[in-house]
């Protein structure tokens, strides 16, 4: 039990060290719901929450709800890009695999207006993963990004609406 705490003090820790920390250039390309490859440039002077999520993953699955009801809440503000990566227990993923079980899921969900994206080239996910000192990355993982591209937070596991409200309101009141 203790050896457990420890671990996720030890993650706290590590996620709060990220804060600040500049993410670089994220580009994903349309998978459902969208038509747009989102570029570097798509990003510039917005609060980016950008989600890993996979329809394998239990937990990913499980806060879906609350993430999706974030987001819909944010729909109408041009300061905020959310990214929904849709990601594959596969490496390299089929893009048609990951359209039907998104959509499989999505429509269960009744979710048919938020725009997902994929990561062909696991470059985001790259990206994200070598930040992690402890060489985790897993599903799902959320990161709000502030106007600059910094790190305002981190969540590796569920996270929760009022957190991802709080934090996305919070990013939005900085200016460079």
């Amino acid at each position: 039990m203790a050896l457990g705490i420890s671990f996720l003090v030890f993650l706290g820790r590590e996620e709060s060290r990220l804060r600040g920390t500049p993410l670089g250039e994220i580009e994903v390309q349309p998978l459902v719901y969208t038509e747009q490859t989102v570029r570097p440039e798509d990003q510039r002077g917005k609060v980016v929450v950008l989600h890993f999520w996979g329809v394998f993953d239990v937990p990913s699955l499980q806060e879906y709800g609350d993430y999706a009801k974030t987001q819909k809440e944010y729909l109408s503000n041009a300061d905020v890009l959310f990214l929904n990566v849709a990601c594959d227990q596969k490496s390299p993923e089929s893009k048609d695999d990951l359209i039907f079980y998104s959509k499989k899921f999505l429509n269960r969900e009744k979710i048919d207006d938020m725009p997902i994206y994929w990561d062909p080239a696991e470059y985001a996910r790259g990206q994200v993963s070598h930040l992690f000192k402890s060489g985790g990355f897993g599903y799902p993982t959320t990161i709000v990004l502030d106007r600059e591209g910094k790190i305002t937070d981190v969540w590796r596991g569920a996270v929760k609406y009022d957190s991802l409200k709080k934090s996305i309101d919070r990013t939005l009141k900085i200016r460079p």
